[in-house]
């Protein structure tokens, strides 16, 4: 430590420090954003998207998991 150089441990912690402020920084603004995004009134075409991807995701659940009942089923 005598040689005049500094300390490489001490600019890692900082640089640490660093990151996880601006992550908490970015996630607080993603936060806003969505909840903005979630409380915003919603026109009559992007409810009826939203319902057929509600829709899509519910068909494709009880056809997975009915297939995969079916496949136990075969194979006990």
């Amino acid at each position: 430590m005598g040689d005049g150089r500094p300390d490489r441990e001490l600019y890692r912690s900082e640089y640490h420090e660093v990151q996880q402020e601006m992550a908490h920084h970015y996630r607080d603004k993603d936060m806003k954003d969505d909840y903005a995004s979630f409380i915003r009134v919603k026109t009559k075409e992007e409810i009826h998207v939203h319902r057929a991807e509600f829709r899509g995701l519910l068909l494709g659940s009880v056809l997975f998991f009915g297939l995969a009942g079916l496949a136990i089923a075969y194979l006990w």
